[in-house]
């Protein structure tokens, strides 16, 4: 694959070299051994009809899972809808403590009422959609006397089919919680082969819960940043101790794989991540003759989109989302690195929106805080820059400024996608130093001394 970038000469290139060697070091150890490189600690795609692993990365290394301890969690909630102690219609009653908590800002939940009582079904979908702590609780102190009893199911589950884990919580807050991404993807496995009503939540693109509208933690679902083709589930997690982790599934012509990344560099780059390892057991299975687990051909694609790509891009220390766009008819189907601008907020970016001029300014802010790290708390609901959608991304303007007092210039490549904004990274010349290696597939950007 070739990208359309504008190099930077000879002389700046030397004078950045000892900035790029530092990363390519840091970098290269992981990319010589596997046909993916990924920003996470640990990754795996099962195929779900025969449990081969055809894409596995320190697989068996057992780490801090966050809410993706949920999946253990709801294999023993539909153990015990199964065996007929509960139904979804059984009403569970929330006390004043399990309300208190289901309020508390530093947890995902959604709000629940002392004295008030639930279905499961409605408690399903919020624990599936919302990763809502309290629901979860509440369902483990009805079904098994208490938190600690569901937790004392869950782990005797998981030592009954041999996976490497332990959890002191049904919530995945707690930082003790161990499992490996095989074993989680093991997990995954045995829920929707044993109970794919599962998927019924999990694919669910948003739920009304008690008049509130919310929204899944999942983009990569019908309408979400990352949508992807065959996407019908399942669990994202994100704490301090686990970093970005996501457990995925997807289904195809009839097939359908199992994802899991733990410990990926950023939010979206578990989104990233999953689509490139996915894409690359799609491809696994296409050689071996199976070629119509494809995406639909690009004709029926929006006339601008997208595609994951195993060049890693690197602003101000932090990985961020990278993808491959492939243009239309007008700009000569022209290939071309792009991040979102609306990722740019959490690399160093102060990002801003003119709906009157059509224009979205970009300012490099030296002195504001690099989030790309976990983001905290599941709750995922659309901010007002995230709803925003210009007229059209191509036709708008975007104005990098290298602080507030620069007068700017305007970015010259500049894409729609799905009503996103995305610009080239070679645009960020403007904002600091670009270096790009073709040897190791990254680039390094610079906009802090």
């Amino acid at each position: 694959m070739s990208y359309r970038t504008d190099r930077c000469g000879l002389a700046r290139l030397l004078k950045i070299i000892t900035v790029f060697a530092v990363s390519a070091a840091m970098l290269c150890g992981s990319f010589s051994a596997y046909a993916v490189s990924i920003s996470a600690k640990g990754g795996i795609v099962l195929d779900q009809s025969t449990g081969e692993a055809l894409y596995e990365y320190n697989a068996d290394t057992a780490v801090v899972p966050a809410s993706m301890t949920k999946i253990v969690a709801l294999y023993v909630i539909y153990s015990h809808i199964a065996n007929g102690s509960v139904t979804k219609e059984t009403q569970i009653p929330v006390g004043s403590a399990l309300a208190a908590y289901s309020r508390d800002p530093g947890y995902s939940n959604v709000y629940l009422t002392a004295g008030e009582s639930y279905s499961l079904d409605e408690l399903l979908g919020a624990i599936c959609v919302v990763s809502a702590n309290a629901a979860v609780m509440a369902v483990g102190d009805y079904i098994c006397g208490s938190e600690a009893g569901l937790v004392n199911e869950m782990n005797t589950l998981i030592a009954n089919w041999g996976v490497n884990g332990y959890f002191v919580d049904c919530t995945g807050v707690s930082s003790k919680n161990r499992i490996s991404p095989r074993g989680m993807a093991t997990v995954a496995n045995r829920l929707i082969t044993d109970y794919p009503d599962i998927l019924n939540y999990t694919s669910l693109t948003s739920i009304n819960f008690r008049g509130t509208r919310y929204y899944p933690t999942n983009k990569m679902l019908p309408g979400g940043a990352y949508e992807y083709y065959g996407a019908d589930g399942l669990k994202t997690g994100t704490t301090s101790a686990a970093g970005c982790c996501f457990t995925g599934t997807a289904m195809r012509d009839g097939k359908r794989l199992i994802s899991v990344v733990m410990g990926s560099s950023s939010t979206n780059m578990r989104y990233v991540d999953t689509i490139k390892m996915m894409d690359y057991s799609w491809d696994v299975l296409a050689q071996r003759g199976n070629a119509g687990y494809k995406e639909p051909a690009v004709e029926s694609k929006p006339k601008d989109y997208i595609v994951a790509t195993d060049l890693r891009c690197f602003i101000n220390d932090w990985e961020i989302p990278t993808f491959i766009h492939y243009g239309n008819e007008q700009n000569g189907y022209q290939d071309c690195a792009v991040v979102m601008l609306d990722d740019l907020k959490d690399y160093g970016f102060d990002v801003s929106y003119d709906l009157a001029t059509d224009t979205a300014t970009v300012i490099n802010n030296t002195d504001k805080d690099l989030t790309a790290g976990p983001n905290y708390g599941e709750q995922y609901t659309y901010g007002e820059n995230e709803k925003l959608e210009l007229s059209d991304w191509e036709a708008a303007k975007v104005l990098l400024k290298n602080g507030p007092d620069d007068p700017g210039v305007y970015a010259k490549s500049t894409f729609d996608i799905n009503g996103r904004g995305a610009i080239s990274i070679d645009e960020l010349w403007h904002m600091g130093t670009v270096v790009w290696n073709e040897k190791y597939n990254l680039t390094v950007v610079v906009t802090r001394n």
